[in-house]
């Protein structure tokens, strides 16, 4: 079970949104390098990164700057990455994945343009995660800010995906500190055949416990862990891969 801490950079810092809004934002450091590397020393074996402003359409030249130089010094500490943000297409992939990332997180192409989306999976296979934002069923596509049809039906298109998986975000949880939405998770769980990782309210060690008991190869924590609620170093110890035999 993996647990994953979250950097997401709006504006060239480290900030969370509440329930995906723009307007709500909290803003955590002016370094996403800093809290980069602070992962890596507490142990991390693979870090989420999302740049914001590229999520909606709007590159910021400064938040690509600051999230290139947290990706290669995650990667030249032998981390793994996965980027999210903005790919959508296969040079913004590459870039990515040539700069020290071992996965990208692809929504809006995935849930406008399944044509596209299904040519960069087969371009880049299993280098490539699917980024399943969801509100009351309905997938939400450009930063959140725009409805993209029914959940499941993406998560069965995608089944026949070359993937490394579904990053799979419950909207109204994101931000809150409300726990995860079980429920959803265990049902796409159990509809992608695939590694589900799970994003959106996970703020306890119990709440990871959740994910990993719905299904979930791994749960995503952004806000709790920025705020100090979360012990990432008790999450690293408590859920690590059994030693092999």
């Amino acid at each position: 079970m993996l647990v994953i801490p979250s950097i997401d950079v709006r504006g060239g810092r480290v900030v969370r949104l509440l329930r995906g809004d723009y307007g709500a934002e909290t803003v955590f450091s002016d370094d996403p390098v800093a809290v980069a590397a602070g992962f890596a020393a507490a142990g991390a074996r693979r870090v989420h990164v999302v740049d914001l402003d590229a999520a909606r359409g709007q590159p910021d030249r400064e938040s690509a700057a600051s999230l290139s130089a947290a990706v290669t010094m995650l990667a030249e500490r032998g981390l793994e990455v996965q980027v999210g943000g903005g790919v959508r297409d296969h040079q913004t992939a590459r870039r990515w994945l040539d700069g020290g990332a071992s996965y990208v997180v692809v929504g809006s192409l995935a849930l406008r343009d399944p044509d596209s989306a299904r040519a960069l999976c087969e371009a880049f296979p299993g280098q490539v995660l699917l980024g399943l934002d969801v509100r009351d069923g309905q997938a939400r596509a450009q930063g959140w800010t725009e409805s993209a049809g029914d959940a499941h039906a993406h998560l069965h298109r995608w089944s026949a995906w070359p993937v490394a998986g579904v990053v799979h975000t419950d909207i109204d949880r994101d931000g809150t500190l409300s726990g995860p939405a079980a429920g959803a998770l265990a049902a796409a769980c159990a509809q992608f055949p695939g590694p589900v990782y799970a994003s959106g309210g996970v703020t306890t060690l119990d709440d990871v416990a959740a994910c990993r008991d719905a299904g979930a190869a791994g749960a995503i924590v952004g806000r709790a862990l920025h705020d100090g609620l979360f012990d990432l170093g008790a999450a690293l110890s408590r859920f690590a891969d059994p030693a092999p035999a």
